[in-house]
Parts: structure tokens; sequence; C-alpha cells
């Protein structure tokens, strides 16, 4: 098994130690079981583009007040 050297900020470092430790855990396979989860899938989400021309009828007519000046503007 490989040794990876990492520096992290003292505040971090110190929640991950505390995360470890709730799940019972050596920080080193923490960190392990961290950096071989799947990462979070991008992009719309299933179905997204069924939802297109799904709304009926006219939406309501929103009255949009004008911004308030900016100051110096």
């Amino acid at each position: 098994m490989s040794q990876v050297t990492i520096y992290l900020p003292d505040d971090l470092a110190g929640s991950l130690r505390k995360e470890a430790r709730r799940a019972g855990k050596s920080l080193s396979a923490y960190i392990a079981d961290l950096a071989t989860r799947k990462p979070k899938k991008t992009g719309w989400p299933a179905g997204f583009g069924r939802l297109y021309g799904a709304c009926r009828g006219e939406l309501p007519e929103i009255e949009d007040a004008p911004p308030d000046e900016i100051p110096g503007g």
C-alpha cells in the first residue's frame, strides 16, 4: 500500500478526525473511503427534458417594479 502526505488547514484536519472517530475508522481509512466515492453526476436530472411543454395555460402577469436607483449611478 502506498503512503501519501497531504497538508490540510488545522480546522479541516480536526473536522476529518472527528468524522473518522464517529465512523469508527482511522483517519487514513476514512480519507481513503472519501477518495474512492463516486463523484456526483452533473447535468440535468433524469427525465428533466420531459417537463418541456408540461405547463398548460398562461402564466400570470407579474408587476415588476422598476429597480431602486443606485447611488452614484
